[in-house]
């Protein structure tokens, strides 16, 4: 019995949101009811009213009490939302819905095993009880059994509109006209009895004796009359007229089975135009355990004024060898059975016999198992050991590589079960709330599996291997317990086939051809000509391909199933290697095997005798297949006659790999419907095969390359291989992989800054919600097809199951998966894509709308990776288009990621990429009709163009584009590129003629587009910190108005950042621009605080010192000084003396300046004369030389404006300033007025205050001959006074430094003279002292003077 088909999930079964209501009991039955009725299994079974949706329900004996209810609508997506109706007692196996003879309501029949039938009103909006806690008592029926019946537990139950049938244990039958009569009404309740004129005792002793317990109940209807068929216990069968209650039919069926004993009974439907119906019983050994059979029988009907039923005498039997049988459906020529362990078909005797007499279907459990390494062909300890064989010279890429593997199929569509999940996740501790769980992102939920499935064990190497093999047999033991099928959904007029499980419905597929060649397990490779390969001329060609395909399965199982699924990953997983280096690894393990593995196999905890095993195991292994292929290989030639033979033939096998391209469409309107949730499974099924077994054929003649010398292959067919049939095989692989990831890929979620949304206002469909949309993406079952399938236009399969409200079936799912390849690879119908690589570039603008990052960048790097593969990539570069599409759109993927999340060397690296794509995008011929022709979700805007554009000009806006979006991004050394870029071809632009354009897209000069680019570029590198990059932009630029702004942006900025040195370090080149940037400066130091840092009048004084423009230097520090005297408001002391200290520097800095310049030049205006700096009557730089001292005088008498300031005016304000200082620090207050001499007070003050020096100096300084001779005569009386005032004196008068000056010409120019201590005058003992010294120094000085006066 080989498989016909294939389990397909709905997508979203698993994930239903119930709405929970309680039904309420008004009777008050305390008794827990066991001994009227017993739960013993899972229910569930389904049904379709009309044109209304299917209906499916379940009890599980998980919630005994729970009846759940959902909705299989056609038109619609699978249900989010279902019904879970609670009773207040665990609910008997069985369940009936029918309408209600209106059409918003069904009549749903359910009964306790307390004995309390229900009969509930149900709303067919099951959303409207999600503001309903408890069933209306209004639309609620209750019966309680018990009080009609003390013949024992219920055996079986049945129900049809209006009527309820119970059967007992003593084989008794009650029928209830609940919902159609009041339960107080007269023929409410009836018997089913075989006597009609007996007593009733007599009839009581009698059936008692005679009949068994009722094991079944079935009704069935026949033209309008209810039949009701009794399976005893005993093999009796009754049937029972529901009209008029009375027994029209009883057989003793017969067995072969020994000790048989009968536990089900199905009734069939009847041909169009038959009376025959047909019957199923399923009878069980006593005798023997798990031995069963079902016996199917044809009951043959009469219509007339009575009815006559009879059964043929003979029979088909159908032995149940393996696995328990779940449920059975008949139709008009198959009966379908359900097994735990698959589902089976056997055609009935009264068909037609020349079809297969049986087939069967390939169960999910099959599909899981496999996926999740849980099956002995393709285990995860073959997995570990391939992997380790294909990257043995790169190890680190092992282990993330195996965790990348067991995620993505742990991911995969009809593998993730979100209860099945959850209980796994349960064994690891880690509970999730309903809402926190719905809400994981498919990234989230991987970072919480690697979590818990990586940190279990240590060391870190082995936690990972061990640790997931133990996650994934966790997780496929919870998914077979909790998914196990429970009834079959099977329709005879649709062909549709489906199966309801615990928590999931699923549908059945058929094979396709391919599917039918590779199983490898069969020893004959079947109907070649049924399955597609007509196109073989005769036998011998037959024959040909049956040997070559044994000789590609036999590759196939050398290296195992674990090998697609390492090729697969490498290849999706950021390129870690390319295809043909992996070809040529699993090549070498083909010819080596998997080399010495036990020290590798010990690593991963697998053990010593594990070990051993595996690799005698791996020896043998590799030493037959060697023999083997070698032998089929010179078979195959000697059959052939010729390789060239042996070629031909694989290129028509290649055929039917090569996805199929649909000719017509029915061009219906776009259709979302239930269909999408079983196209994305089954596509990933059908897809994954076609894609295993291509890379099995460019295995196999990549392996016939590499033993071409050992199997008589001349070069010349060596080269066809090689030249003709692996790129053509290479590109029949890379289709199906894009196929395939399509299928499989979970969406990514939307990131808070998204680049589509940013680039264009975006909408989805107008028939699709945006809000829910959005939510859908990064959900784990929200694959990238899902997003791709609105595109999709209906086909006249969906319409046919629209308009007849079938589901889709077996065969439907294969065409939907087909039109489904074939839109993806070629397009739609009428309007296909010329190539591939063109019809990427559609897929990428989907992908990009949706914000799918990460898969349009594999698309578009495998599409550019696959032209360089097959050598076109040249030719593609030539012409341009879509070369060109492909890399503008990659580098916006780029840009995109670059903005969700990344950060350091990998957002660096982005960038770079993104650059690189964008000037790659222009290097075609054709760049700027095939640019233009993107949509504006692309990114790029419409330009105005008409027509060929010439190169310059189209670069030109491209760059300026392109600068724009780079900035929109803050990325601004991207832009800073294209800015340099876009400079280059300003000049040869604006000589294009206008005809090039609807409108002038340069309406403005060469200087003003420089300008504005210059001006660009200085922002971007001022951003980036590069000053001196900045400044060349600035002196680069020809606007001169946009040049003034950017340089005082400079200064401004460089001020900001305290980096102004740079303008006076000399490292800048002042090309006409010292006066601006000292306007700047200047204009910066009017308007800022006077106790700014950096203090732009220093930075001013620096920037002319530099320069040797000693006179504004001095002016600049000058008026730094000036302010801080006459601007500087400060609050406390301490305040004050470093403002005092600052403007003494600055006194100081002055002085040093003008003493630089020639002396009848050394003098500076007041600070209020602000023209002084553009003055044309004096040098702006005049250092010392000898001059005549006449004609200078005469001159400089001529230039001195009336009030100014020499050199002498400042070192008397400096010395004022100076005492102003000291009495700070003395804290004595004291101004300076502002007066060039100082009043006599002041002198006073600083004797007071023991400034001895400081008085001294300021006397000298200021007071002349008798002046002189007066002030010195009134400051030693006050020392005087103080000498005779001080007894008792162990205080130093004073504590600074005498400093006076030695002559009139010198000050002190540089500090305090009062602040340093000397040793002798610290060893001081008293006033007197003090006095002595003084004297002595006066007197020295005024002999010194007199000395050079004579």
């Amino acid at each position: 019995m080989g498989p016909v088909g294939v389990e397909v999930p709905i997508i979203g079964s698993d994930s239903v949101k119930w709405i929970e209501v309680s039904v309420p009991t008004a009777l008050n039955n305390n008794d827990s009811g066991t001994s009227f009725a017993t739960q013993t299994k899972d229910y569930a079974s389904s049904t379709h009213i009309g044109d209304a949706p299917f209906l499916v329900w379940r009890i599980q004996m998980t919630l005994p009490n729970a009846l759940e209810l959902f909705e299989l609508h056609l038109n619609q997506e699978f249900p989010g939302v279902g019904l879970r109706l609670t009773f207040s007692y665990p609910l008997y196996p069985f369940a009936f819905i029918s309408e209600a003879g209106s059409d918003s309501h069904y009549l749903l029949y359910a009964l306790t095993v307390s004995g309390v039938a229900y009969l509930l009103k149900l709303s067919k909006n099951i959303s409207s009880y999600s503001s309903c806690f408890v069933f209306p008592k209004e639309d609620l029926v209750e019966l309680d059994l018990q009080t009609y019946s003390s013949n024992g537990p219920i055996s079986s139950v049945a129900a049809a509109p209006g009527c309820l049938v119970l059967g007992r244990n003593d084989g008794s039958v009650g029928c209830f006209q609940l919902g159609l009569l009041n339960q107080t009404a007269p023929g409410f309740q009836h018997e089913l009895r075989d006597d009609s004129g007996i007593g009733v005792l007599w009839s009581f002793v009698s059936r008692g004796r005679t009949i068994k317990s009722a094991q079944d109940l079935k009704i069935f209807e026949v033209h309008g009359r209810k039949l009701l068929f009794v399976l005893h216990i005993d093999g009796i069968l009754r049937v029972w007229d529901l009209s008029s209650y009375c027994k029209i039919f009883t057989l003793a069926l017969s067995f072969t089975l020994e000790g048989a004993t009968v536990t089900r009974l199905w009734v069939g439907e009847p041909k169009h135009d038959s009376t025959t119906v047909p019957l199923a019983v399923l009878c069980k050994s006593s005798l023997e355990v798990g031995l069963a059979i079902i016996n199917v029988y044809n009951l043959h009907y009469s219509i007339g004024d009575k009815m006559f039923l009879s059964v043929e005498s003979s029979h088909q039997n159908i032995p149940q060898e393996e696995g328990e049988c779940v449920d059975v459906k008949l139709t008009t020529d198959k009966i379908w059975i359900l097994k735990d362990n698959g589902l089976v078909y056997n055609y009935l005797l009264h068909a037609n016999t020349d079809v297969e007499e049986a087939g069967c279907y390939v169960s999910q459990e099959e599909f899981v198992a496999d996926q999740l390494f849980q099956s002995l062909e393709n285990s995860a300890d073959d997995l570990i050991l391939m992997a380790n064989s294909v990257f043995s010279s790169g190890k680190e890429h092992i282990f993330p590589l195996v965790s990348s593997i067991f995620l993505r199929r742990l991911l995969h569509p009809g593998v993730l079960h979100n209860l099945v999940l959850r209980a796994t996740l349960m064994d690891y501790n880690k509970h999730w709330t309903d809402s926190e769980f719905q809400s994981l992102t498919v990234d989230g939920l991987k970072k919480e599996i690697l979590l818990l499935v990586e940190d279990k064990t240590l060391p870190k190497s082995v936690s990972i291997f061990q640790g997931w093999k133990n996650f994934c047999r966790r997780y496929f033991h919870y998914w077979c317990r909790n998914n196990a099928p429970c009834s079959l959904i099977v329709g005879s007029s649709s062909g549709v086939v489906g199966l309801i499980r615990k928590s999931s419905v699923s549908l059945f597929r058929g094979l396709e051809n391919i599917e039918l060649l590779m199983d490898g397990s069969r020893e004959e490779l079947g109907d070649l000509v049924r399955i597609g390969l007509n196109s073989l001329d005769d036998d011998s060609e037959r024959e040909i391909l049956a040997e070559l395909l044994r000789c590609i399965i036999n590759i196939s199982q050398q290296l195992g199933k674990t090998t697609y699924a390492i090729f697969y990953e490498s290849l999706v997983c950021k390129h870690i290697i390319s295809s043909e280096e992996i070809v040529r690894r699993l090549l070498k393990v083909l010819e080596t095997g998997h080399g010495s593995i036990i020290a590798e196999l010990h690593v991963f905890n697998l053990g010593a005798d594990v070990a051993w095993e595996k690799e005698q195991a791996n020896h043998k292994n590799l030493r037959k297949f060697s023999v083997d292929i070698l032998l089929s290989l010179h078979a195959l030639y000697k059959k052939a006659a010729s390789w060239e033979k042996v070629f031909d033939v694989l290129g028509k096998y290649l055929q039917v790999l090569v996805p199929q391209k649909l000719i017509k469409d029915s061009g219906a309107g776009t259709l979302f419907n239930i269909s999408n949730s079983i196209v994305v499974p089954a596509a990933c099924q059908i897809v994954k095969v076609m894609f295993e077994s291509a890379l099995d054929i460019l295995l196999f003649v990549s392996y016939l390359v590499d033993i071409g010398w050992q199997i008589d292959m001349s070069h010349h067919d060596i080269s066809k291989i090689q030249l003709e049939m692996v790129p053509m095989i290479q590109e029949i692989v890379f289709e199906w992989l894009i196929v395939l990831f399509f299928s499989t890929t979970p969406s990514e979620s939307l990131s808070i800054e998204d680049f589509s949304s940013q680039l264009s206002s975006l909408h989805i469909g107008s028939n699709t919600n945006k809000k829910l949309w959005n939510e859908k993406l990064g959900k784990p079952d929200f694959t990238l097809a899902s997003i791709l399938l609105p595109n999709i236009q209906s086909s006249s399969v969906d319409e046919r199951c629209l308009s007849l409200g079938y589901l889709p079936s077996p065969h439907d799912i294969i065409s939907m998966v087909q039109k489904f390849t074939s839109w993806i690879i070629f397009g739609k119908v009428g309007d296909e894509s010329p190539s591939f690589l063109r019809r990427s570039i559609t897929l990428s603008l989907i992908l990009l709308r949706h914000g799918q990052y990460d898969a349009l960048e594999f698309l578009l790097s495998s599409m550019e990776a696959n032209s360089e593969r097959e050598r076109i990539f040249k030719c593609i570069q030539d012409d341009g288009s879509d070369f060109c599409l492909l890399q503008h759109l990659l580098g916006c993927c780029h840009l995109a990621q670059m903005q969700c999340g990344l950060h350091g060397i990998l957002k660096d690296r982005k960038v770079c990429e993104a650059v690189h794509c964008f000037f790659r995008a222009l290097s075609g011929k054709s760049a700027s009709q095939s640019l233009q022709s993107l949509s504006p979700e692309a990114g790029l805007p419409y330009l105005g163009f008409s027509g060929f554009v010439a190169s310059p000009a189209w670069k030109l806006l491209y760059y300026q584009w392109a600068m724009q979006l780079f900035e929109q991004y803050n990325i601004s050394e991207g832009a800073c590129q294209f800015a340099l870029a876009a400079l280059e071809q300003v000049d040869e632009a604006l000589r294009l003629d206008d005809d090039f354009f609807e409108r002038d897209p340069f309406n403005e000069s060469a200087t003003t587009i420089k300008g504005r680019l210059w001006a660009n570029i200085f922002k971007f590198t001022l951003d980036l910190n590069l000053l001196n990059d900045a400044y060349c932009a600035i002196i680069s630029n020809p606007d001169e108005e946009s040049k003034s702004i950017c340089l005082r942006r400079f200064i401004i900025v460089l001020y900001e950042r305290g980096a102004l040195k740079v303008l006076c370090d000399g490292q800048l080149p002042f090309i006409d621009l010292a006066d601006k940037v000292e306007q700047e400066l200047a204009w910066k130091a009017e308007r800022s605080d006077v106790l700014a840092k950096p203090n732009p009048y220093k930075l001013l004084y620096a920037f002319e010192m530099h320069r040797h423009n000693w006179r504004r230097a001095a002016n600049y520090i000058y008026i730094y000084s000036a302010n801080l005297r006459t601007e500087l408001v400060v609050k406390n002391q301490q305040q004050i003396s470093v403002a005092l200290l600052e403007r003494l520097n600055g006194l100081s800095a002055a002085i040093n300046a003008l003493n630089l310049v020639h002396p009848m030049y050394a003098w500076i205006d007041p600070p209020n004369e602000a023209n002084f700096l553009h003055s044309e009557h004096y040098p702006s730089k005049k250092a010392k030389k000898t001059v005549t001292e006449e004609s200078a005088g005469k001159d400089l008498q001529l230039l001195r404006p009336q009030f100014y300031i020499d050199t002498e005016k400042l070192e008397n304000e400096f010395v004022l300033a100076s005492a102003e200082y000291l009495l700070s620090l003395a804290n004595e207050k004291w101004t300076y007025s502002g007066t060039q001499k100082p009043p006599s007070d002041l002198v006073d003050l600083l004797v007071q205050t023991n400034l001895y020096d400081m008085a001294f100096t300021v006397l000298m300084k200021f007071w002349k001959d008798s002046g002189l001779k007066r002030e010195l005569e009134n400051v030693f009386y006050a020392m005087s006074l103080k000498c005779c005032q001080s007894t008792v004196s162990s205080y130093l008068a004073g504590k600074h430094s005498l400093l006076v000056t030695s002559s009139k010409d010198e000050v002190i120019l540089d500090g305090s003279p009062d602040i340093g201590l000397t040793t002798q005058q610290t060893n001081l003992n008293s006033q007197w002292e003090t006095l002595e010294i003084y004297l002595v120094r006066i007197l020295s000085m005024l002999k010194f003077l007199l000395d050079s006066f004579l």
